[in-house]
């Protein structure tokens, strides 16, 4: 039994010099026959890298199937019979994570509906802003009048830098719309030079009236009220004889 159990080891240890000797890289090669796999620069660490980065991708591109059960023919009938998504199943992990973390993605989505409705909404009252209409300009010569150069002021000056630009309501010519543009480009190019913000011709009307029609309009309905109708009160005393009189009566 000791014989035969030395003759086990010595072959182990026959067999472990021979893997040693083949795994040695050559003169020749410089990669071992067999590579140990730890070894950045063998083919199987190679191979495992190329099989995770394949993994990945694939499980990237499944991440963006939707959440729920999936709607499917069977015997003449659909399962479920409410409107639901088709195709493959959903990953279990990727299930997990849903019910997991829901109502992600969900809410984001939501967040980010509000904030493209708020931006959408503000970015349309910029834009109003700082428009200069038709009450901006004089009617005869299309220069600015003193209400637009005040306006115009206000833009160049108190607006913030990313909103600092020059909208111009368009005239009923071309000729009308470039007399426009070229006025607000000179009077900006006085204040500011070469720093002037650009002047950008909109098709558009505005949306509420002049300070000067509505106290036009304010006016004319003052002028235009009836004399009250209403009689005034009568005297205390008339009032007094005539409860008297009727207190008196038989």
């Amino acid at each position: 039994m000791i014989y035969q159990s030395g003759n086990r080891t010595t072959a182990h240890l026959k067999t472990l010099v021979l893997l040693g000797l083949i795994a040695i890289p050559g003169v020749a090669s410089a990669e071992p026959l067999i590579p140990w796999p730890w070894l950045e620069s063998s083919r199987y660490s190679a191979w495992n890298q190329n099989r995770d980065q394949v993994r990945s991708d694939w499980y990237a591109r499944r991440a963006l199937d939707p959440v729920g059960a999936r709607q499917k023919y069977y015997k003449g009938k659909v399962w479920p019979p409410v409107p639901r998504p088709e195709g493959v199943s959903q990953l279990p992990t990727h299930a997990y994570h849903a019910a997991h973390y829901w109502p992600h993605p969900y809410a984001c989505y939501d967040r980010q509906s509000v904030r493209d409705f708020v931006s959408a909404q503000e970015e349309a009252g910029w834009t109003q802003a700082t428009t200069l209409y038709d009450y901006h300009f004089d009617r005869d010569s299309q220069t600015l009048n003193r209400a637009g150069r005040i306006q115009l002021n206000w833009i160049i000056r108190s607006a913030p830098p990313s909103r600092r630009l020059l909208y111009v309501q368009a005239a009923n010519s071309i000729t009308a719309s470039q007399y426009r543009m070229a006025s607000v480009q000179n009077e900006a190019q006085e204040v500011l030079g070469e720093m002037a913000p650009p002047v950008i011709l909109r098709v558009t009307t505005p949306l509420g009236r002049p300070a000067a029609e509505v106290d036009r309009i304010q006016r004319a309905d003052l002028d235009s009220m009836l004399a009250p109708r209403i009689s005034p009160p009568l005297a205390s005393g008339g009032l007094g004889g005539g409860g008297s009189g009727a207190a008196g009566g038989p």
